[in-house]
């Protein structure tokens, strides 16, 4: 379907209001109700951006070999000590030449022990230690990193994920063939407690405990541990990564990558949204792709959305996808920060003005929890059929579908929960009763019933 068929004509509250704040640096003090205003938001990204500077970050590498670098593994960091060190030690066991990879690790400001634990790190493999001392960003170390990279390929990788052996030689082998793919092994991704954290519930210390039962060792290290603790408290070693023992008390979690992979299959066929694939704790690519695409978009400072919004510009570019059950790592489970949701929330908004596009603009639907990810898509398919295969008809309707798309956006900063959606964007009783029209139409085809219980939702809100 061409974009011709799929308006993007913006929301007058949406382009004006937003827009204009972020041209005045977000002075304007206007808000849609929340205290998290994107453009404030936006303006302190950039801002702190700016006052980035060469002399606040430091490299060190060690000696540069002869050998060809093939691959080059990316690692931000910032306040992932211990977790950090065993990512390190399960890629020096790898069955890929470590002498034709490298890591690039690079600590972005974090005040643990990171810098004195890595400082002196010597492992098989070429490693260079990238340090800022002000904070970059999560779109910028990365880039920082694809700079620095020596490799063809691209491997990231997060600072908390620990790999198996055939790690990096598996990455590599999808990329023989073709040039524009990309690789993701984040969905088969597992979980595990390698630490205890002072800020873990009593729930996540039942459920740690079950787990660290499935090996004597580490569950001995659990019963020697003294509460309360002032700081992390590791439950594995060295050993238990190179032997491979960590995974006994490893476990599957994360259904939401498990609802993609049990519906579709490698190639994500029938996925409307193969981008979101692009997941950086574990993922691979040509370096030459990602530089084309002109790399992550640094205006994305805070949490979410930096990767898929490069997903989605590479998979715009002809980029394939590829989720893989052969590269598996294991996530170690960490405290996440209440400001995570807001920090997301303000990344989608930012989203959705470099890219308004029905496809990113869907995206509200399931932030806010108006329908699930399987159901999200089917809406997106059955949209864009309908489009198709009657674009004269519905032309009106689409305009009006975008605009609800665009007031979901706007409610989340006030509130994940959506009330009166079609009074929030000024729907007057004309508009209301053409909308329950076109709903009556698109439900007589008999082919779009994702599409129809959506707008039914929409209009009984």
């Amino acid at each position: 379907m061409t974009a011709k068929f799929i308006s993007n004509r913006s929301n007058e509250l949406f382009s004006g209001s937003l827009r204009e704040q972020r041209s005045r640096g977000g002075t304007g003090g206007k808000s849609w109700g929340g205290e998290f205003k994107w453009s404030e938001i936006i303006s302190k990204r950039t801002n702190d951006s700016e006052q980035k500077s060469e002399k606040d970050t430091r490299e060190i590498s060690q000696d540069e070999t002869n050998d060809e670098i093939e691959v080059s593994i990316i690692i931000p960091s910032q306040n992932k000590y211990p977790l950090n060190l065993f990512t390190l030690y399960s890629l020096e066991n790898q069955t890929f030449n470590t002498k034709k990879m490298e890591v690039i690790f690079i600590n972005d400001a974090s005040t643990d022990q990171t810098e004195e634990a890595i400082k002196d790190y010597q492992p098989p493999y070429q490693f260079k230690y990238i340090h800022s001392t002000k904070r970059l960003g999560r779109a910028r170390v990365r880039n920082l990193g694809i700079q620095s990279a020596r490799g063809s390929i691209i491997i990231f990788l997060d600072a908390e994920m620990i790999t198996e052996p055939e790690f990096v030689a598996n990455h590599l082998d999808y990329h023989q063939t073709s040039p524009n793919l990309i690789v993701t092994g984040a969905m088969s991704s597992k979980a595990l407690y390698s630490c205890i954290f002072p800020e873990f519930s009593d729930q996540i210390m039942n459920k740690l405990k079950d787990r660290a039962k499935k090996n004597q060792k580490i569950y001995e290290r659990l019963q020697d541990c003294i509460f309360p603790l002032e700081s992390s408290y590791p439950l594995i070693e060295k050993d238990d990564i190179v032997q491979g023992t960590f995974k006994e008390i490893a476990y599957s979690a994360y259904p939401w990558f498990q609802s993609i992979t049990s519906q579709f299959n490698e190639e994500l066929e029938g996925f409307m949204f193969p981008w979101m694939a692009f997941l950086t704790g574990n993922i691979s690519m040509r370096k030459e792709l990602i530089t084309q695409a002109g790399m992550f978009d640094e205006e994305f400072f805070h949490y979410g959305y930096e990767d898929w919004e490069l997903g989605y510009r590479l998979y715009k570019m002809g980029a394939k996808y590829i989720v893989s059950n052969k590269i598996t790592t294991y996530h170690q489970e960490h405290p996440v920060g209440e400001g995570k949701w807001k920090e997301a929330v303000g990344n989608f908004g930012l989203f959705t003005i470099k890219h308004h596009d029905v496809d990113v603009l869907i995206l509200a639907l399931e932030l806010a929890r108006m329908t699930d990810l399987l159901m999200m898509n089917n809406v997106l398919k059955e949209y864009k059929l309908l489009l198709e295969t009657n674009p004269e008809q519905f032309q009106h309707f689409s305009e009006k579908f975008i605009t609800i798309l665009e007031t979901i956006i706007l409610l989340l900063e006030v509130d994940i929960r959506h009330f009166n959606i079609l009074g929030a964007a000024g729907f007057s009783s004309k508009d209301r009763k053409r909308l329950k029209k076109d709903r009556k139409q698109i439900e007589a085809l008999k082919s779009y019933p994702n599409l129809t219980n959506f707008l039914s939702m929409v209009i009984n809100s």
